[in-house]
């Protein structure tokens, strides 16, 4: 840019220098100061331009420096996102991995409750079915040992006592115990069982469930067992003893299949199994309910059931 200005310095000075041989010294004068004039204004730009020059090479550099900041930056933030992702990946995994082992431990307790259950049910039907055994035989040899008695002229109670075989009982445990067994004969097969219900409607649980319990020891073949059975699976629940609750239902289920207290049993065997947090139990006990019932209150209560379960599930997903 230097030697341009040189070049054409140069110029205005030949072009003067042949004008002043053609023109007065009053027009050298004139021309002489536009030339200094056009020199001056024309170094004035230069500064004005090599400045402007200046000043863009700075932001130039600048804004160089302020890029090479944003890559760092961006390269720096790319790397942590990726690293996230694939942390994030790995977590998702591992936590596949530990909800398939809970289902695992679900599916199994689900099965060993199952088996307990029914292992239960049938110790106790082998337990009733030689608590008979044993009943026939006692009566057996009580019906031998008074035509023992009998045939010997001894009279069995005093036979007993001379023998010292009956011990004494202090007497205000006779006088208690001939109360408590006068009180009891006294009461019919419908008010015991009515006041056990008494019981179990105050609240008072504990004294429901023995009360439905010594029922059924005087009354086992009677017509309400099934009915004693649910309430005493309901006791049990309303203890929050759930595990109790679901082996009585099992008992009405299994004891009294054509009664009128198994869809019920059924469906509150179900909220039992929900209590403990076995849903996949329960969902099993609802179809099966569902199935065999299907024309119940409880059937329609249990197709609900299943219904909000699928709905819950599919919202999962």
């Amino acid at each position: 840019m230097a030697n341009i200005f040189i070049k054409l310095f140069i110029f205005l000075a030949a072009v003067i220098f042949f004008v002043t041989s053609c023109v007065s010294q009053k027009d050298l004068i004139y021309l002489n100061n536009q030339v200094n004039a056009l020199y001056r204004q024309t170094k004035k730009d230069q500064e004005r331009i090599d400045k402007s020059i200046k000043k863009l090479e700075a932001e130039t550099q600048a804004n160089s420096a302020k890029q090479k900041e944003i890559e760092k930056i961006l390269k720096k933030d790319q790397e942590s996102l990726r690293l996230g992702l694939a942390q994030l990946d790995a977590d998702l995994v591992e936590i596949k991995e530990n909800i398939q082992i809970l289902n695992g431990r679900v599916e199994e307790n689900s099965h060993l409750l199952k088996s307990t259950i029914e292992e239960d049910t049938t110790k106790e039907d082998a337990i009733v079915s030689q608590t008979k055994e044993l009943s026939f035989l006692v009566e057996g040899l009580k019906s031998r040992i008074d035509k023992i008695e009998n045939y010997l002229g001894f009279e069995a109670s005093g036979n007993k006592k001379e023998a010292g075989l009956e011990k004494p009982l202090p007497t205000q445990e006779i006088r208690q115990k001939d109360i408590s067994v006068s009180k009891e004969k006294k009461l019919t097969e419908s008010e015991l069982y009515e006041r056990a219900l008494g019981y179990y409607r105050d609240g008072h649980y504990e004294e429901a469930t023995a009360g439905f319990k010594g029922f059924l020891k005087l009354y086992p073949k009677s017509n309400l067992a099934d009915n004693a059975h649910f309430w005493i699976g309901e006791c049990y629940g309303a203890l929050k003893r759930y595990e109790e609750a679901i082996l009585a239902y099992q008992r009405v289920i299994n004891g009294y299949p054509k009664g009128n207290k198994v869809p019920i049993a059924m469906l509150h065997q179900a909220f039992a199994f929900e209590k403990i947090d076995d849903k996949t139990t329960a969902g099993i006990v609802f179809k099966k309910l569902l199935k065999n019932f299907p024309d119940t209150k409880e059937a329609e209560i249990a197709k609900g059931r299943l219904e909000q379960k699928k709905k819950i599930k599919s919202e999962l997903k």
